[in-house]
């Protein structure tokens, strides 16, 4: 019964089905104000006076198409739309407010994939050459052959990288890194 309990309380707050309370309750907090994110400053573009001057200058159709699309954003006191991301504190939070995925939290994840991608790959061909009879001609002149094959290899290092990570092969031992100066 205590291991079905465990189990229940863990996916609840797993979930993040439980429910959120102030620590003293709510008689006590009443002279408080609120603790939800507001976005102080910030007003709603159609609003706003300086975008809708920025707004009336807009001579195209692609602009004032623009300015329509942004006149339902947040603008600041420039009159700029703002982009805001609440932080959520529950675990799927974030799967729930999905609005702006494509403004940052995509882009982010190519980013870091591909940075990614070249990092795992130079350290993929670096190692290689190592193995060669002439490592260091490697490293000056580039055998196209072998750096194609380790950018192919380079795709999938997020699960290379967990692997050997978790065998010990992907750090250096103590033993084997050498220090300068006093220990």
């Amino acid at each position: 019964m205590r291991r079905l309990f465990s189990i229940l309380l863990s996916a609840f707050l797993l979930l993040g089905l439980a429910p959120v309370v102030n620590a003293a309750g709510e008689a006590v907090n009443a002279d408080r104000g609120s603790t939800e994110f507001t976005a102080n400053g910030l007003t709603l573009c159609a609003d706003n006076a300086r975008f809708q001057e920025r707004a009336s200058s807009a001579s195209t159709a692609k602009d004032i198409a623009r300015f329509e699309r942004y006149s339902k954003a947040s603008c600041g006191d420039d009159g700029l739309p703002h982009l805001i991301i609440a932080a959520t504190i529950e675990p799927f939070g974030a799967l729930a407010n999905r609005h702006h995925e494509g403004d940052v939290l995509i882009p982010a994840h190519i980013f870091i994939y591909i940075a990614g991608i070249i990092g795992w790959s130079g350290r993929e061909y670096l190692r290689a050459s190592k193995l060669t009879k002439n490592p260091a001609e490697n490293e000056i002149i580039i055998d196209f052959a072998l750096a194609r094959e380790c950018l192919r290899k380079g795709a999938a290092w997020p699960l290379e990288a967990n692997k050997q990570g978790r065998s010990g092969e992907l750090r250096e031992k103590d033993e084997n890194i050498t220090l300068n100066g006093p220990r």
